[in-house]
C-alpha cells in the first residue's frame, strides 16, 4: 500500500491516491490537485523506519525523499511522516 502511495503521487493519479487514502476531504483534493498543478514530475523515495501494527490500525514512520522538477528546477526535499493505517475487510487504508 504505501509503494501504491508513492506510485500515486508519482503519476499524479488522484483516482490511484484515493484508492489507498478512500476519506479524503475535498479540501484536501483540492491541495493536493493545485500541488500536482504546480509540479512537472516528481520522484519519491520512501524508507518505513517504523512500523507498529496494534489489531486493526497500525502507524509508520516514513523517511521521505523527494525529488521535485519545476519548471526545469531540480529540489530535493527530505522530510518524515507518519502513516496512520486501518484495516477493513478490503484491506488497509490510510487514515490519515
Amino acid at each position: 500500500m504505501i509503494q501504491t502511495y508513492k506510485r500515486a503521487i508519482e503519476t499524479k493519479d488522484i483516482e490511484l491516491f484515493r484508492s489507498v487514502r478512500p476519506n479524503l476531504t475535498r479540501a484536501a483534493e483540492t491541495v493536493l490537485m493545485n500541488s500536482f498543478k504546480q509540479i512537472d514530475s516528481q520522484q519519491i523515495d520512501l524508507r518505513v523506519e517504523n512500523l507498529r501494527i496494534d489489531g486493526r490500525t497500525a502507524s509508520a514512520q516514513i523517511v521521505r525523499r523527494d525529488t521535485l522538477i519545476t519548471a526545469g528546477r531540480r529540489q530535493v526535499q527530505n522530510s518524515t511522516q507518519t502513516l496512520r493505517f486501518q484495516k477493513t475487510d478490503a484491506g488497509w487504508f490510510i487514515a490519515e
